[in-house]
């Protein structure tokens, strides 16, 4: 697991940014339309919130999106999505995904 130290906010703070995405990211997947609907439409430069899980522990960072790549082989079910907080870069497609912020 990285040892992010940028960008982290709290549980608090990210319902206050996107409740519907901290509830799927703990397991209400009710709410998955909603997040995969503005997931997709995240585009370069842009600043998203997206969590990082380990050992069951959540952390939510906000992230701005560092590329979006609709024509990967692999991207079956919706565009590879990398994020970064400033100090990491990593993929959040096929995981907790990513929601954007207000521009």
């Amino acid at each position: 697991m990285m040892k992010l130290t940028k960008g982290i906010i709290t549980r608090d703070e990210a319902i206050q940014i996107s409740p519907d995405y901290v509830a799927f990211v703990e397991g209400d997947f009710d709410k998955f339309n909603v997040v995969d609907k503005a997931f997709s439409t995240l585009s370069k430069g842009q600043e998203a919130i997206s969590a990082l899980m380990d050992d069951n522990l959540v952390t939510f960072v906000k992230v701005r999106v560092t590329s979006v790549n609709h024509h990967d082989p692999r991207s079956i079910d919706g565009p590879i999505i990398r994020v970064s907080n400033g100090e990491y870069t990593w993929r959040c497609d096929g995981s907790k995904y990513a929601f954007p912020l207000a521009k």
